[in-house]
């Protein structure tokens, strides 16, 4: 509860600075962002427990092995589960885009025509599930780790809001070492010449390894052809048309 009130107070405050010194002065969907946003907290806070605990159950009666990273020194274990956390976030992300039925899911993210700190709650209702079943849980058991280690990581995930952010912050020739509004913006870009990049949730350098890095360019204009009209399209997405699916391809 702590890390949502702190998520929260990010975003009213990103919000804030975004009316203030928007990169695109253009305006957000941010109250259908927040209403998608309050549904997931709902699943966050009933279903997704479940559900990670039945795949956790699973994958120690299927014998996976544990590295106890909790009985490492705080600075390896947090440094160790950060980093496979964020590598898996990574990979999950590359299959969004490479699937089409996540495809289909995930394009609701990307329909997002101006991209601000309420785009990063702007998912698909079902993603947090299937997040814990696919490498959550199953990550949580393989490497055992302490609460202090959830805590760290967990707040470094706050800085997704700012990599979201219509802000014009940009880390230039050190845009590898961790991502900023800039760098994820142009994933996030409408144009096809900017697709197949910057995947990264938290550190470019999975980007780098793999070859999908890009250099920032400037504040490109982000969205689809296919968006929401209201909340109640946002819930039932992915839309019944086959322009979403033809646009997975493309964002790809």
């Amino acid at each position: 509860m702590v890390l949502l009130a702190i998520s929260a107070l990010m975003v009213g405050l990103l919000t804030l600075i975004e009316w203030r010194w928007p990169a695109r002065p253009e305006p957000a969907p941010r109250a259908l962002n927040l209403g998608v946003w309050a549904i997931r907290l709902a699943l966050q806070l009933t279903a997704v427990p479940f559900v990670g605990l039945a795949v956790a159950a699973g994958a120690r009666a299927a014998g996976l092995p544990s590295l106890n990273i909790a009985s490492w020194p705080l600075a390896y274990s947090v440094a160790a589960f950060v980093l496979i956390m964020d590598l898996a976030e990574y990979l999950y992300h590359r299959a969004q885009h490479a699937i089409p039925w996540l495809w289909r899911r995930h394009a609701l993210h990307h329909s997002d025509p101006c991209v601000s700190a309420t785009t990063t709650e702007r998912h698909w209702w079902g993603d947090m599930v299937l997040k814990a079943a696919l490498f959550g849980a199953p990550l949580g058991v393989l490497m055992q780790p302490s609460t202090a280690d959830y805590a760290v990581y967990g707040a470094l995930s706050l800085w997704n809001y700012v990599a979201h952010a219509n802000l014009k912050l940009n880390f230039g020739r050190w845009s590898w070492v961790l991502n900023s509004p800039a760098y994820h913006r142009l994933h996030h870009a409408r144009a096809a010449e900017h697709h197949g990049a910057n995947y990264a949730a938290l550190f470019p350098i999975f980007d780098v390894l793999a070859g999908s890095y890009r250099r920032p360019v400037g504040w490109l204009e982000t969205g689809l052809d296919v968006e929401p009209r209201g909340l109640v399209e946002a819930l039932a997405w992915p839309p019944n048309a086959r322009k979403a699916e033809g646009d997975a391809v493309a964002a790809s």
